[in-house]
This record gives C-alpha cells, structure tokens and sequence, in this order.
C-alpha cells in the first residue's frame, strides 16, 4: 500500500506514518510539504492507494486545490485532514471532490476507522462536522427565505424511485457500493447506476454533500411549510 501524507509540519507526518502504519502488511509513505511537492508527488506517484491532505499547507488554496487535484487525479483516493472546521470550508472541500474529512483533533482509532472507510469505497465525515453543516444550511435559510429554486426545491427528492431512496439510505449512513449491493441483494453496478443518478438529482458530486444536501432540502421544505 502506498500513501502519500501532505503537510508541512514533520512531526505530524511522522506520527501520522507512526498511526497508519498498521493499515497493510507493508506501507510505503510519500510525503509533501506544500502545494508544488504535493502535486509533484502525484506525478511521480500514479500507483497511489490514498492521499491526506492538508488544506493550510504553503500554496495551498483551500477547496480550489481539492478541486484541481481531483480534476487531474481522480482516481486516488483524497481526505483532507486539517485543523480547519469551519462548516463553509469542509463543504466546500467535500463538494470538491474529497472523499472524507478527518479533523487533526481525532484520536488515531477514529482516523483508522475513517481511512478503513474510505478504501473501502465509502465516504467519511465526523458526526459533529455533520451536525456543523446541518446547522449552516439552517442559518442560510433563515437568513434568505427567498433563496433559489435550486437551494430550496425539496421535491428534487421526490424524483428518486423507492429503489434509489433505499439505497441513498445505506448510502448516508457510510457504506460503500459493495456493502450496499450485499444488503439489498442487487449487483454492484446497479448499485453505482443508482448512486449516479442520486448525484444528478441532487447536483452534488460525492456521498457527503449529497447527505449535506439532502437534509438541507428537507430543512428547507420545513421553513416553506
């Protein structure tokens, strides 16, 4: 398994090396310590398995960088691990692409969960981050009653079939592809067939801003109602 740990503080590179060293048998790190080595490693390191990232690292410019590293890389597996978390910031980076966002502040079962999570094919956001993004999405709509038709059209919802709204169910609850297949007793392909169109109905681009949106809209039908 190889890893690529960016940030520009070696302490934490080491103990992240120290924490994560029990994911596989054996674990090649790569490290970055900036914006221009970060991308310089993905270059040089096409057979990645998964990528931390720092948002705060020296030419780093939040979640446009996400959005860029997702664009030309977008197979690698990216969760962002900061020390930054304000709600507007982790949803941005979450739209941009990353697949999980784990605050420095977790303790290192919680990170190996997490990670475990997402090379798995799931998508990771801390409850209290969840609950964060919850609380902005209420602000925005007390604060703008008049808001768009795509902030506050809840029947968005609604175009999914009974099917894709079992399946966004497990799917907000964590579980990748593979576990939603085994649950509902469907193929894995259908399973991303259906999480495809979830996306496109929500216009969100990953599992956690589709949740993030998801209850934003159900916030939003309560305020109309």
């Amino acid at each position: 398994m190889k890893i690529l740990l960016a940030d520009d503080h070696a302490l934490i590179r080491s103990g992240l090396r120290s924490e994560l060293a029990s994911l596989a048998a054996t674990v090649d790190f790569i490290e970055a310590w900036d914006a221009a080595s970060l991308r310089q490693m993905f270059e040089q390191h096409r057979d990645l398995d998964l990528a931390l990232v720092d948002l705060t690292m020296p030419g780093m410019q939040g979640a446009r960088s996400i959005t860029a590293l997702r664009a030309d890389y977008p197979i690698v597996p990216l969760i962002v691990v900061s020390g930054v978390d304000a709600a507007s910031e982790v949803q941005a980076v979450l739209r941009a692409g990353a697949a999980g966002y784990i605050p420095k502040s977790a303790i290192p079962q919680v990170m190996l969960q997490a990670i475990k999570l997402v090379l798995a094919g799931g998508l990771y956001l801390p409850p209290q981050l969840m609950h964060m993004l919850n609380d902005t999405a209420a602000d925005r709509i007390d604060a703008n009653p008049v808001a768009s038709a795509d902030d506050v059209d809840a029947s968005r919802l609604e175009l999914l079939s009974p099917r894709q709204r079992e399946v966004f169910a497990l799917l907000a609850k964590g579980l990748s592809n593979k576990m939603i297949a085994r649950q509902l007793d469907i193929t894995e392909g259908t399973v991303k067939s259906h999480v495809a169109t979830i996306f496109d109905v929500l216009h969100v681009h990953n599992r956690v801003s589709a949740v993030a949106e998801a209850r934003m809209l159900v916030e939003s039908a309560k305020v109309q109602g």
